[in-house]
């Protein structure tokens, strides 16, 4: 992609424009480099990989950049990261708990780590790190969706109605939508709602989920430059729609193939980060959703290796549980996801990435900073989930993966370190 293209913004007049584009863009930042990559552990010639020592491992104080191995900032650019990302996480908890006082505390967590990766793009992006409406109902979409797209006490017709509706809610609107009315954040009356028969019983759920398309209104009208930002959410919505092939059956022995997960893999990971990406700026550039859908299917894999043993369970097919499905280890697709990540394009720069935030001599910028941080945070988190499932490993690969840890294996896998992030958090800024 050469810099007149990776400026350009991706913008089509049609949605079935915007679709196969987007899913060109996506085979070529996502699955295209997956396929490429070797699947054994990285060697030390990338200066990101490092095997640690157990002197290393064992070793209580570390600074922050030596313990994750990302470059040195100043300490102001880390207070104000951790002040943006209280404030934001804050606010989130409190506009989702007055509009929904019964939305759960796991509900509210899962929402909020994709906080935590938009405040990440705000900063990278240069936009303004605050929660806006739009922020709010993206993130608070998801959880309500997953409950009813993934539900087991839903009829197919009802999800397949549910589709249509949702599919249409979000590319065209409401007919009556009105870009003057701005949503008050007050919980809408079901009695409003034109539902066929088998969606009646999932009226307070479909309800909300509107609301939060009502957010998103708020911030970004419909009928003018940010139609894009409704082709994204329909893109997610189809990709997890989609997703819902991944579940094997025994009642009739369907079963997904290998290709068939890597494809829906791909295309739901990018779309629900592209579809965050024009939350945030209301256009994004091609080099700006080639991005997003690479980090976007590298956050879905690990989401899938930390849900493995639930995915087991209720038969649903990933990369990591097919793999087991056909009799394997999980060594090979664990090793390709670290080699994903290390592969990250981290000095890829934007237009107006020029803000330095560390010491003259290596001049890295806020959102050279960030996009390290990102990439060996989430190789973190995979080797977190690893540590909790060693019978799927073999032996000498469990030992080789343990090395990459800055933690002891037996330590790391009690550590849960997204949960402890939210718990310091949560009790700093909202008790």
């Amino acid at each position: 992609m050469d810099n007149l293209d990776t400026n350009t913004y991706f913008e089509f007049k049609t949605y079935e424009e915007f679709r196969k584009e987007r899913l060109k863009l996506n085979y070529d930042n996502t699955l295209k480099l997956w396929y490429s990559l070797p699947d054994t552990l990285p060697i030390s010639d990338n200066n990101r990989v490092r095997r640690q020592t157990r002197k290393e491992q064992r070793a209580l104080f570390r600074l922050w950049n030596d313990t994750l191995n990302i470059p040195e900032s100043n300490d102001k650019f880390i207070y104000d990261v951790y002040q943006i990302v209280g404030r934001i996480t804050a606010d989130f908890y409190t506009k989702a708990k007055q509009y929904d006082a019964t939305i759960s505390y796991e509900e509210l967590f899962k929402a909020c780590r994709c906080v935590w990766s938009m405040v990440a793009f705000q900063i990278e992006f240069h936009s303004p790190s605050i929660l806006t409406d739009s922020m709010l109902g993206y993130n608070m979409l998801y959880p309500y969706t997953d409950d009813l797209v993934d539900c087991n006490d839903i009829n197919q017709e009802a999800k397949v109605d549910f589709a249509k509706i949702f599919h249409d809610r979000l590319l065209i609107g409401e007919p009556t939508y009105d870009p003057q009315v701005h949503f008050d954040g007050k919980q809408s009356n079901v009695t409003e709602l034109n539902l066929p028969s088998s969606l009646q019983t999932q009226d307070n759920r479909i309800v909300k989920i509107f609301d939060m398309v009502k957010f998103i209104e708020n911030d970004w009208k419909r009928g003018g430059e940010y139609e894009s930002v409704y082709m994204g959410l329909t893109t997610i919505h189809e990709a997890q729609m989609k997703s819902t092939l991944q579940h094997a059956r025994t009642e009739d022995g369907y079963a997904p193939t290998m290709t068939q997960i890597e494809q829906i893999s791909a295309e739901k990971g990018g779309a629900s980060l592209i579809a965050a990406g024009f939350i945030l700026e209301g256009r994004l550039t091609r080099g700006k959703m080639a991005y997003l859908e690479y980090i976007g299917f590298g956050l879905q894999l690990i989401d899938d290796l930390q849900d493995l043993k639930e995915d087991m369970k209720n038969n649903r097919r990933t990369i990591f549980t097919q793999a087991l499905a056909e009799g394997r280890t999980l060594d090979a697709p664990t090793a390709r996801l670290i080699q994903y990540y290390y592969c990250a394009p981290e000095y890829e720069k934007f237009i107006n990435d020029q803000h330095t935030v560390s010491d003259g001599e290596t001049d890295v910028t806020s959102a050279e900073y960030v996009r390290v941080l990102m990439m060996m945070f989430s190789v973190l988190l995979i080797l977190e989930a690893a540590s909790r499932l060693r019978r799927y490993y073999s032996k000498e690969f469990y030992r080789e993966l343990s090395s990459l840890s800055p933690l002891r294996f037996h330590h790391l896998r009690l550590a849960h370190i997204e949960k402890t992030i939210w718990r310091i958090v949560q009790k700093q800024w909202f008790g």
